[in-house]
């Protein structure tokens, strides 16, 4: 017997009420709910639903509620950690790697050309502030009626790692003496770990758009 709407609505609020907030995980439970819902009802039209709904949690138990969403969150972040790798490692290939190499002579022209090379590194450093708040921002920019998915919520972990590698590289940075600036090795490490953090922070951001696109294309109907 096919569940009627209301009926869904209904099993989606509980599992909501249960505390699963991500709405990819938590689609995934009402399915299960309404397929054993909709044998039992086969069996027993007159069931009480609602009653019914508490008695497949009891079994499901809130145990097994934490332990796939933990499975769903580890295999969604190997998932998006993966694909972001594979998207840096695209910078290095052709035809991408033309558009790299463009870059890497560009800023090694800049630098090369600028005196003050304290102040080049600091608007370098001020880039990637700039861009691990940009995504920060675009990631948190919700409102009450947009729904929370797992596979998005990924990129809080990866805002971390980033914005970590950010502060290191600013430390080290502002580390440097006068005497520092005048080696051009310095400055050609300091300007690559710069490329990488862009390019790592590239990765990333399109991998969230990307995973943004197939939901909007799986839940056509859901405000994201």
């Amino acid at each position: 017997m096919e569940l009627t709407k209301e009926q869904i609505s209904q099993i989606d609020n509980y599992i909501s009420i249960c505390g699963i907030k991500f709405y990819d995980v938590r689609t995934e439970i009402v399915d299960h709910f309404a397929n054993i819902l909709e044998q039992k009802l086969d069996e027993n039209p007159t069931l009480d639903f609602k009653k019914e709904i508490n008695n497949i949690h009891n079994n499901f138990s809130d145990k097994r509620f934490s332990d796939l969403l933990k499975e769903k969150t580890n295999a969604v972040k190997k998932q998006f950690y993966k694909q972001s790798l594979q998207h840096l490692v695209s910078f290095f290939k052709l035809p991408k790697i033309i558009s790299t190499f463009v870059l890497i002579a560009v800023l090694f022209f800049a630098m090369n050309s600028i005196v003050d090379k304290d102040t080049f590194f600091g608007v370098l450093s001020f880039i990637l502030i700039f861009l691990g708040f940009r995504l920060l921002f675009n990631v948190n920019m919700r409102d009450s009626q947009k729904e929370s998915f797992l596979v998005l919520n990924m990129t809080m972990p990866f805002f971390n790692v980033f914005y970590l590698l950010v502060m290191i590289f600013n430390f080290f940075a502002r580390s440097r003496t006068d005497q520092s600036f005048l080696s051009a090795t310095f400055n050609a490490i300091e300007l690559i770990v710069f490329i990488l953090l862009l390019l790592f922070y590239w990765s990333g951001e399109y991998v969230y758009y990307q995973n943004k696109k197939m939901i909007k294309e799986q839940y056509p109907t859901v405000i994201v």
